[in-house]
């Protein structure tokens, strides 16, 4: 990861004096800063839980993310490090209870015996047409949400959620800190997640990509 292109004497600080800065409103840089410093351990730990190593980046990334919503939380003159790979390993298990959580096919399912097999295909098939509808009506609501952003949340979320490329990527392209790319789209789900909830009722789950 590049260096942060703010104050260069942060480089000099201690873990606990970024935090500070944190919360005195030094985010981005700080980040970068606390990024550089842990962020390839930070990703090697979780990729060892997460056997994934896509998906090890952007938990990462989002651990990061946890750490800016979550500073107000530290206990300056406690070890951070313990605590960031703690906000780590949460975020890591929450994205294996997510993966777990995705609908599995029909014909993933074990079924007792055929004539079982065929009441649930029945009844698969039988709803699947008010579940194309209520899809159609919730993507058509998700293109408007999306297309609502302000232009700097909707440039990420596009190119980092929908488009599925890396965090890293992304921030290379604009000239921006992993980190801001990070803030951005976790700003931007939570307006999604706001917008969107009065569809939720019909749905299975909230998908995933504004969870």
């Amino acid at each position: 990861m590049s260096k942060a292109t703010g104050d260069p004497a942060l480089y000099s600080y201690t873990d606990d004096q970024l935090m500070q800065a944190i919360n005195a409103g030094q985010i981005e840089d700080s980040l970068s800063v606390l990024q550089s410093r842990y962020g390839h351990k930070i990703r090697h730990f979780i990729q060892s839980i997460v056997k994934d190593n896509w998906l090890a980046q952007d938990v990462a990334q989002e651990t990061f993310v946890k750490v800016f919503f979550k500073s107000h939380l530290y206990q300056i003159g406690t070890s951070f490090k313990a605590w960031v790979f703690e906000i780590a390993r949460n975020q890591a298990l929450s994205a294996l209870r997510s993966r777990r959580r995705s609908p599995r096919p029909v014909t993933s399912l074990n079924v007792a015996d055929p004539d079982g097999q065929q009441n649930l295909l029945e009844q698969v098939f039988s709803s699947e047409a008010n579940r194309d509808l209520e899809e159609r009506e919730f993507m058509t609501a998700f293109d408007n949400a999306v297309t609502a952003l302000p232009e700097h949340y909707q440039t990420v979320f596009r190119r980092c959620v929908i488009d599925g490329r890396s965090y890293q990527n992304v921030a290379d392209e604009l000239k921006i800190p992993t980190g801001t790319v990070a803030i951005r789209i976790m700003r931007a789900r939570k307006r999604l997640f706001q917008t969107l909830s009065p569809h939720f009722d019909r749905l299975r789950r909230p998908p995933a990509c504004i969870q």
